[in-house]
């Protein structure tokens, strides 16, 4: 097995996908953080009971880990480091 054939693969896979793909979770969590801060803010100037103002803030963390579990991330450079170094220390070589 070459495992500089993976890692070619994977470096390919990587510089074809777009940015989006491989920050995908971040991007989620991001959504989940900005429904979060406009919940409080409207909940801040609007009279909502505090157990319900509580209570959608955690549907909204609920649905942000939701997302995030089932949001597919690309390939990333790390992912790639990290099985080079794993391939470097455990794959034999042919000598």
């Amino acid at each position: 097995m070459n495992p500089n054939l993976i890692t070619d693969i994977l470096r390919a896979k990587l510089a074809d996908q777009p940015i989006i793909k491989r920050y995908a979770n971040t991007a989620t969590a991001a959504v989940g953080l900005v429904v979060a801060l406009l919940w409080a803010v409207v909940s801040a100037g609007v009279d909502v009971p505090a157990n319900i103002t509580t209570g959608v803030l955690v549907l909204v963390s609920f649905g942000t880990v939701v997302g995030i579990k089932f949001t597919p991330n690309g390939v990333t450079g790390k992912q790639i480091d990290e099985l080079e170094e794993y391939a470097r220390r455990n794959v034999p070589r042919g000598e």
